[in-house]
């Protein structure tokens, strides 16, 4: 055994735990091994030790399991980058579908202004025809009547209003002011200009809120004057430059948006236009309004802001403003041309489009997949901690049950030797006991042929044909016991053709069958490997018990039959007998329970016992389906490999 271990130890794969560490027998001094060997005696067959040497390099081969390994740490490592990557891909995501809102929120902003303005160029162009319709001029009520046609505040929200600006020749000035002055006898032209044209504002509505422009000559000021003479010699709409409008007391930026008129509706080249150009329709506007009419903010979350050439028309840029983000998360910057001007329109989102597009998925995913990862990895350290745990109390209980296992192998030989010697018991027993039950037969059955033909009483004779009548079952009682303990005594295991094995257990029974009462139908039994005699006794108890309890003038039906159930061969055999109650299914096996009396049905009670005893010794089960009057049916199996 030294010898053993020492090859063993020699090659240093060798680990041992003595229950408080585990020692590496390449790194400690030969005295440990045999010190071990010592404490730790092994048998002293090869086959012993080598089974030895076998346990011990896997105990080492699973202490050196249960730690942590690199294939663990690959694991954890995957698992995090793999949490990693479905992070950045979901925050991805995430911003590509908020910045592709902030998108079409900030497309619909210029959208919107450019379908409002051209609705209010539609109102303009709708005057100049207007205007043509009546021979190219209309007075005050007549402007006034189709302003109010118009429903500029319910139908074009953010118009100031709509007007007429007249072109006035030098030569037509006073032709012009007693025109306007039939009616408005303070009309007058204002402020005094040297830029040589004069285009006063004739009449606008609503005139209320627009009193100050009356009579106003958009040639004073250059932007008025520039966007005026670019519609008069292009024949299109046009707007200004950032104005501040004379009627505006807030005194905010805004515009004028023009559509010309002519005396001639032929005014196909530049010199036509000049010459024909009868003056304007316009409408002014406060561009905050124009905004608040146009882009309501309860119903966007970007802000907005819209420059002319530096100079801003409107901007909501401001930490007073509602919903004001001083880092915006996204910001556009569109550059339109708008009739004759060119717009910078900046979009940024605002606070109601961050906490309206606020996501916490990508957040989740990453401080849940890191969750996960240190589960994953404090259940890999648990496990580890667990398994040495598992390893050291194996050991400590392994030599508490090698000990147990040393007492129960005792006891089970003293078992085995006492239930040998009860079965040697009992068959003696049954054995001798035959000869004085003989003894007690004969006699009996003497004294009553001795007893015959005198006048000795009747109760006498009924005596003496007790005694024999106990005698005899006591003899079948004993012949019963007999059978019962010679059952798995030394049986020898054989193939079993069933079908040959019924005939002959039927041929057995030819005296007690009666031919005109009994119908006996045998199925395709299979030949299996079984104990012959054995089978023989359970078939032969079986069909016994069928004959024994038919019904009194009922032919009896007998059916035996097979059926393969995989690993085992499922035998049924089945009567249309008196039945069993049901109550009583579960004790029909137990060795001596009987159901009904000797005088109704006589027998010794031990033959379901001996079937149960044969079914068992062949690894199977047994039972039975019965109710009272109905017949019974008792199933049993036979493994198809019987395990010695």
């Amino acid at each position: 055994m030294v010898q053993l271990f020492e090859t063993h130890f020699r090659h240093g794969y060798l680990k041992i735990n003595t229950g408080k560490k585990p020692y590496a027998i390449n790194n400690e001094p030969k005295a440990f091994a045999y010190n071990w060997l010592f404490l730790h005696p092994m048998s002293n067959t090869d086959t012993h030790e080598t089974d030895q040497v076998a346990i011990l390099t896997e105990q080492h081969a699973l202490q050196k399991a249960g730690g942590l390994h690199w294939f663990h740490w690959l694991v954890v490592s995957l698992s995090l980058l793999l949490t990693l990557g479905v992070w950045q891909y979901s925050r991805v995501q995430v911003q590509e579908k908020i910045e592709n809102r902030f998108s079409r929120e900030a497309d619909q902003v210029i959208t919107l202004i450019s379908e409002r303005l051209q609705k209010y160029e539609d109102a303009l162009w709708s005057g100049v025809a207007t205007i043509s319709s009546h021979n190219g001029d209309m007075n005050k009520q007549q402007w006034q009547v189709f302003a109010t046609e118009l429903h500029l505040p319910v139908k074009y929200k953010g118009i100031n209003g709509i007007g007429v600006i007249h072109n006035v020749p030098g030569e037509k000035l006073n032709t012009y002011l007693q025109q306007q002055r039939q009616m408005r006898p303070n009309y007058r032209i204002h402020p005094q200009h040297n830029n040589g044209y004069l285009l006063p504002i004739s009449y606008i509505e609503p005139e209320i809120d627009n009193l100050a422009a009356v009579g106003l000559d958009v040639a004073h000021e250059t932007n008025r004057l520039t966007a005026a003479l670019k519609a008069r010699d292009t024949g299109e709409a046009q707007i200004t430059g950032p104005i501040i409008l004379v009627q505006d007391a807030e005194k905010t930026p805004g515009f004028l948006f023009y559509a010309p008129f002519y005396d001639n509706l032929k005014t196909d080249s530049l010199e036509e236009r000049r010459n024909q150009f009868a003056g304007m329709v316009y409408a002014p506007f406060v561009v905050h309004k124009l905004m608040r009419g146009t882009l309501e903010k309860n119903r966007r979350q970007v802000g907005i802001s819209i420059s002319d050439n530096g100079e801003y028309l409107y901007d909501e840029n401001k930490k007073n403003e509602i919903d004001f983000d001083p880092n915006p998360q996204f910001k556009k910057t569109y550059a339109i041309d708008v009739y004759g001007r060119q717009w910078n329109i900046n979009v940024w989102s605002t606070n109601a489009f961050r906490k309206e597009t606020q996501n916490a998925q990508p957040m989740l995913i990453l401080i849940g997949g890191i969750l996960i990862d240190t589960m994953l990895l404090s259940l890999f350290l648990l496990l580890s901690r667990a398994n040495r745990r598992a390893l050291m109390f194996a050991e400590r209980m392994s030599e508490s049950y090698q000990h147990k296992a040393q007492e129960l192998q005792k006891s089970v030989s003293r078992l085995e030797t006492s239930n040998e010697e009860l079965a040697q018991f009992a068959f003696a027993a049954s054995h001798d006991l035959q000869e004085p039950l003989r003894t007690l037969s004969n006699f009996s059955e003497l004294l009553e042929e001795e007893l015959a033909g005198t006048e000795q009483s009747e109760r006498v004779l009924l005596s003496v044909k007790f005694i024999s009548e106990a005698a005899e079952r006591m003899r079948n009682l004993v012949f019963g016991l007999m059978s019962y303990s010679r059952i798995g005594r030394a049986p020898t295991l054989t193939q079993v053709n069933c079908n040959t094995l019924v005939t002959h257990v039927i041929a057995d029974l030819d005296a007690a069958i009666d031919a005109q009462l009994t119908n006996i139908s045998v199925g395709s039994l299979p030949t299996i490997s079984g104990y012959e005699t054995e089978l023989h006794m359970l078939f032969l108890n079986l069909i016994s018990n069928a004959l024994k309890f038919k019904k009194a003038d009922t032919q009896l039906q007998l059916n035996i039959a097979c059926v393969d159930k995989g690993k085992d061969w499922c035998f049924t055999v089945s009567d249309n007998g008196i039945g069993i109650e049901t109550e009583y299914l579960d004790q029909i096996f137990m060795i001596f329970k009987r159901l009904h009396s000797q005088d109704t049905y006589p027998g010794s009670g031990i033959g379901l016992a001996n079937c149960k005893k044969v079914v068992n010794l062949h690894g199977g089960k047994i039972w039975v389906d019965s109710s009272l009057n109905k017949g019974s049916t008792f199933c049993f199996t036979i493994p198809k490999v019987i395990i010695l």
